[in-house]
This record gives C-alpha cells, sequence and structure tokens, in this order.
C-alpha cells in the first residue's frame, strides 16, 4: 500500500508539472533490482551473512540472507532545442535497513527514498556536461559484484556538474551533504555556532586523462565538532587512483581495474573512499587501500572474477574519547582475495563456484588477528549466457571455518557454541532490469 501511494504521487506530481510544457517530448523508463534467498546451516536454523569486515563487503555467492528490492522510476524530458532533463528517485526496501537511508520508523522496514534528484545537459554553453541537483548517488561510484562492495562510494544531497571539458580530462566537480540518519540533527560542540553537523564533501574527478584509462579523485571533508563526540575529526582530505585496464589486465578478454585510496580524518577508516562515516575517526588517523577488480572471459563457456584488496590504517580507533589524551588508536592491517569461476554448461544451466579468503589483524589488546574462508558451489538456472547474465535462481552449498583468533568478527550466531566452521545451504533469485 505505501509503495502504491508513493508511487502514485511521484507521477501525479510529474504530469501536473510537465502538462503545461506541450514542446516537451517525454518519456519514461523502469529499471530495479532484485535480490532474495533463505540461507540455513547444518542444524537447519537460519543463517546471517559471513566476513570479517562489518562495514565493508563480503563474497556474497552463498552467503545471503537479506531481501533487497530497488524500484528506480525515470522521467526524460526533451526539447527541440535538444536541451533534456532526467528525473530519477530510487525506492528501495531491504530486511536490514541501514542508518544512511534515513529510515524513519522503529523496524527500519519502510520503503526508502535512497534517491530523487534531477540531471540537465545538452546546453549550447556545454553541450556533453551533465548538470545535477538533489540527493543522488555519484556517478564515479565504483562496486565489485563478487564482494558486494563499493569500494568508491559518495551519496548524498548536494549538486553539481560532470564530463566537464577540461583539456587534459573530462572533470566531474560536486559537494554532498550527508549523514546518518541516526546522527542527523545534533548540535556542533560550539555552541555560538547556529545549525547542525553534517559531512560537507567537495569531490573532484579528472576521468580518462590524457585519453588513457586514468582517472584521478581528490575529496576534501569539513563537518563541525559533535557535542556527543568531543575530540573526534572535523575535517579531512581523501584521493584515488584508477587504472581501468584494456582487457583483464592485457593478457584476456574481459575488464580490470586497479585502485589506490587515500585518506586521512574524515576521510579514512571505514570512510575511505566515501563520504559520511568519518565522524567517529580522529585526525590523525591514516588509511591506505589498494584494490584489483576484475573479469576474465577465458573461454565461450569459462569466465573467472577476480578480487582482491589490501588496507592499512594507523590511529585507528573510532568512537574513542578522542579529547581524552590518554587515548591511543591501534594499527589494522586488512585484506581479502578471491575468486568466482562461472561454468557455462547449457544455454540455460551454469556451475558457478567461490573460493574467498579474509584476514584481519588489529594491533592492540585482544585484538583480531586471524583468518577466515569460504567455500562455495551453486547450481544455477537462467535464461541467457554468461556471468552477467540475469534473472538467476541459484542453489548453494557453503562451507566456511575461521581462525579462534578471529572469532570476534564473526556473527555470533555462528559462535555461540564454540564453532569455528559452517556448513551452510540455501537458494536465492537475483535479477537486475
Amino acid at each position: 500500500m505505501k509503495l502504491n501511494k508513493l508511487t502514485k504521487g511521484i507521477i501525479l506530481g510529474l504530469v501536473v508539472t510537465s502538462a503545461p510544457a506541450l514542446a516537451v517530448e517525454t518519456a519514461t523508463e523502469f529499471h530495479g533490482y532484485l535480490k532474495s534467498g533463505l540461507l540455513l546451516n547444518g542444524d537447519g536454523t537460519r543463517s546471517n551473512s559471513l566476513g570479517l569486515f562489518t562495514n565493508y563487503g563480503k563474497f556474497r555467492l552463498g552467503n545471503e540472507q537479506n531481501t533487497k528490492i530497488e524500484l528506480l522510476p525515470t522521467f526524460k524530458f526533451t526539447t527541440d532545442e535538444g536541451t533534456w532533463a532526467k528525473v530519477r528517485t530510487n525506492l528501495t526496501h531491504e530486511t536490514t535497513c541501514t542508518a544512511d537511508w534515513n529510515c524513519q520508523d522503529g523496524d527500519k522496514h519502510d520503503i526508502q527514498f535512497r534517491e530523487g534528484f534531477v540531471e540537465m545537459g545538452g546546453f549550447s554553453f556545454s553541450p556533453e556536461s551533465v548538470f545535477w541537483a538533489g540527493k543522488r548517488y555519484s556517478s564515479s561510484n565504483t562496486s565489485n559484484h563478487q564482494y558486494d562492495w563499493e569500494y568508491i562510494q559518495y551519496n548524498g544531497t548536494g549538486g553539481g556538474v560532470d564530463k566537464v571539458d577540461v583539456g587534459f580530462a573530462k572533470m566531474d566537480v560536486g559537494i554532498y551533504a550527508f549523514m546518518p540518519s541516526d546522527r542527523n540533527n545534533e548540535n556542533p560542540t560550539d555552541t555560538t555556532i547556529q545549525g547542525y553537523s553534517d559531512d560537507l564533501s567537495l569531490n573532484v574527478w579528472f576521468k580518462k586523462i590524457a585519453d588513457t584509462g586514468l582517472d584521478v579523485q581528490f575529496v576534501a571533508h569539513s563537518m563541525e565538532e559533535h557535542s556527543w563526540h568531543q575530540g573526534a575529526a572535523t575535517d579531512g582530505f581523501g584521493a584515488t587512483g584508477v587504472y581501468n585496464f584494456d582487457g583483464f589486465y592485457g593478457v584476456a578478454n574481459g575488464y580490470s581495474r586497479i585502485a589506490v585510496q587515500y585518506g586521512q580524518g574524515l576521510a579514512s577508516g571505514d570512510s575511505l573512499g566515501k563520504n559520511g562515516w568519518g565522524f567517529a575517526n580522529s585526525e590523525d588517523t591514516k588509511s591506505t587501500r589498494v584494490v584489483f577488480d576484475g573479469l576474465a572471459n577465458l573461454s565461450e563457456s569459462w569466465e573467472l572474477s577476480t578480487f582482491a584488496f589490501y588496507q592499512s590504517d594507523s590511529d585507528y580507533s573510532p568512537w574513542s574519547n578522542w579529547s581524552d589524551p590518554s587515548t591511543v588508536g591501534y594499527d589494522r592491517d586488512s585484506f581479502a582475495i578471491g575468486v568466482r569461476p562461472h561454468n557455462q554448461i547449457t544455454t540455460n544451466f551454469a556451475m558457478q563456484y567461490e573460493l574467498g579468503y579474509e584476514h584481519i589483524k588489529e594491533d592492540k589488546v585482544d585484538g583480531a588477528d586471524g583468518g577466515f574462508y569460504k567455500v562455495t558451489i551453486a547450481p544455477t538456472l537462467m535464461l541467457e549466457t554468461g556471468f552477467w547474465a540475469r534473472p538467476q535462481i541459484r542453489a548453494f552449498v557453503t562451507y566456511a571455518k575461521w581462525d579462534d583468533e578471529a572469532a570476534s568478527k564473526i556473527d555470533s550466531g555462528y559462535t555461540r557454541n564454540g564453532d569455528t566452521d559452517t556448513l551452510n545451504f540455501g537458494v536465492q533469485a537475483e535479477v537486475w532490469f
């Protein structure tokens, strides 16, 4: 019922607004994404996803228990002069609604508006540029499907312009305001300042530098200190370099990229490559990350997805009392590496396999220092061939094992009896359109 009311309201508002502009040609698109499945363990009870890094990704095949639905109604307006505007909303529901979705009620299961923005372009003074304003995911967000992680993710409310020709590259520039909903409307520590604390970030990208695969990004963050977290970071700086290869690292067909990221203060730790999650860091927190992300087309029947990252954090201790001089952050090193072979048996049937390993070392008393691996086999039904073909229905069996020294990072439903491994199984559907 909520979806019907919201969708009808959006469509009615757009129709009323655009009705007087009879010379404007309109078009409607409707895209979306859905994943849903059942994840059980060997005891026949429901299980949660497995991984060491709560705020990062996980090797997802045979390792997802949640339902997520994304609906993306999009309306395009084009004039006879060639100028255009695109209006998009993003209606999302997930069984686990995270804080950055601006969840409103107690159960956090409502439909959320994760995006609502307007893009405009085709102007004679800058025909290739795209101007935007509203609540939007950055067009530069970059994720790995296998690891289920956007290692470049800038979301929020703001405005900017993409694809500006600056000669040696195309430039994207935008400003974003972002704060998880459970921290909205918090007053700054300085009582002489009006308003509320928000992570404001200026994001600048230079893409296809000198007509190569090199992209470079710089981001600057600023946020007034919160009254509930004195001494925490109030600014930050980050940089990312991405090189997009031609094919799979030049040795096979497919795609591949290497990303190198650095951040300090608000741009470090869990907010490295992101905005809005660094407000618990100290000014001295520093982070470096390298990511290897690719997919190789090995033959007509075999494809191989690969992913790896390594991250080093110094003076990392989020949510510490940074106003206390005795508070000392710790060093943390973490990495993950994995492969997912996809074997197309027939047009409508494939076998998928996944092997992934994760490791974390925290240089502090009682810190985690160990690894975790999982292996999955997933027979898959599909309508077309290929790694990216959707819809898919998968049955799967997953075995996972972890070191005792890493057990504190594993979901407590698995470790309550001192176990260090699990056999999971289930079924999942996934589609995008």
